[in-house]
């Protein structure tokens, strides 16, 4: 049982329905006259496969053929979105709506997916009502951070479609359909840093948002999942194995040492490209004294990495300046030997670096894919698309 509540959010429910009937559950939609403003019923009907329902009393299917005693026998009741209003009458036990009244009468386990702006979500009143529900055994699968509808930033947002139904296919102890099942995957992530003296060091932008959502997806499509992180400050997952670098030179021994246990390996750290020259000052540089730096490129991991190895598929990302940089990366594809490069248009300010969303141009030796703006969320999993068609 699915319940839909009136948040901006409600449009992912859509998504969620579709993965749900997708993996065979027989799946029953509740939608509330708040969630009506943001979702249309014959949507979520289409991708349900089954009449919505939302009246408590009148002559609709709802009142007729689907009393809340009835809905109340389901396997798992999800509510996702769950706006702080629902919540809140949950943890009041006040049942308003048909949604509400099935809650109070299922004795199954019931889920809720908040969403909301994030002040709204760090309320001490909402943050009460979290504990409580789930001191009484409420499973809550917590927003992400990113930019939410009102424009601000800041952990309120939906979990991803994918990652609700992974929560419930493993609550439920189904299988999560892997086409990456039994394959090792390696990502780099971040922005590697070359010191100066003990306190600086030249870098880059890279925030690590990219590749951590690309190892996040491939693990969830059932691959063994190696990170090679670069100074990246988000949070990381129990089922993922990290690997902490600094400098690129330290990144590159590190994928020496992988090589022989990689299946695919998706380069998506922005590695420096420059290096000073000779040893770094060993304490700090001060204000006063004169700095002439001289800069050295680095070595060129991915190029180093040769073609004597066992790696099924190895992707580039080309972070080029202005969409005419594309035969740049076109040009990468073959001077770094790789099976695909994803271009990555960094004049841009509302995707790439640092932002929650992308846009990008995935190339191959046969066909330019463009993958649309979007989270980065869902571009990793149209990347990893077409990583799994090409290792296929």
């Amino acid at each position: 049982m699915l319940g839909v509540t009136g948040s901006i959010a409600a449009v992912k429910a859509v998504e969620l329905a579709r993965l749900l009937a997708g993996a065979g559950h027989n799946l029953r939609v509740i939608l509330t006259g708040a969630g009506s403003r943001f979702v249309g019923e014959s949507s979520l009907a289409a991708a349900s496969g089954h009449p919505v329902m939302s009246l408590l009393f009148g002559d609709g299917p709802a009142a007729d053929s689907f009393a809340h005693i009835e809905l109340a026998r389901a396997d798992l009741l999800v509510i996702a979105p769950a706006t702080a209003n629902t919540i809140g009458k949950m943890a009041a036990g006040i049942a308003d709506n048909l949604l509400l009244t099935t809650y109070l009468a299922a004795s199954c386990p019931v889920m809720i997916c908040p969403a909301m702006n994030h002040y709204m979500w760090h309320h001490p009143a909402v943050q009460h009502n979290i504990r409580l529900l789930d001191r009484r055994g409420i499973i809550v699968v917590p927003p992400e951070p990113g930019v939410l509808a009102c424009g601000e930033t800041g952990d309120g947002r939906l979990a991803s479609p994918q990652e609700i139904f992974c929560r419930i296919q493993a609550l439920l102890g189904e299988k999560v359909p892997g086409d990456l099942e039994g394959l090792r995957v390696l990502v780099t992530a971040g922005g590697t840093r070359e010191p100066i003296d003990a306190v600086r060091f030249i870098s880059n932008r890279s925030s690590g948002k990219m590749g951590f959502a690309i190892a996040a997806a491939a693990c969830r499509r059932g691959a063994e999942v190696t990170v090679v992180a670069a100074n990246v400050g988000l949070s990381r997952q129990p089922d993922i194995n990290y690997i902490d670098v600094t400098t690129a030179a330290e990144m590159r021994d590190v994928l020496n040492r992988q090589i022989d246990r990689i299946d695919i390996l998706l380069m998506a750290a922005a590695v420096s490209d420059y290096k000073v020259s000779g040893t770094e000052t060993k304490g700090k540089l001060q204000r006063e004294d004169k700095i002439d730096l001289q800069l050295i490129p680095t070595s060129d991991i991915v190029s180093g990495l040769g073609t004597d190895n066992t790696i099924g598929l190895k992707v580039g990302f080309a972070a080029e300046y202005g969409e005419e940089e594309i035969e740049r990366a076109r040009r990468k594809l073959n001077q770094k030997k790789l099976d695909m490069i994803i271009f990555n248009d960094i004049s841009r300010h509302d995707i790439g670096f640092e932002a929650d969303e992308n846009e990008v141009t995935v190339i191959t030796g046969e066909r330019d894919v463009f993958i649309s703006k979007r989270s980065k969320e869902e571009c990793a999993n149209r990347i990893l698309d077409l990583v799994a068609e090409a290792i296929r």
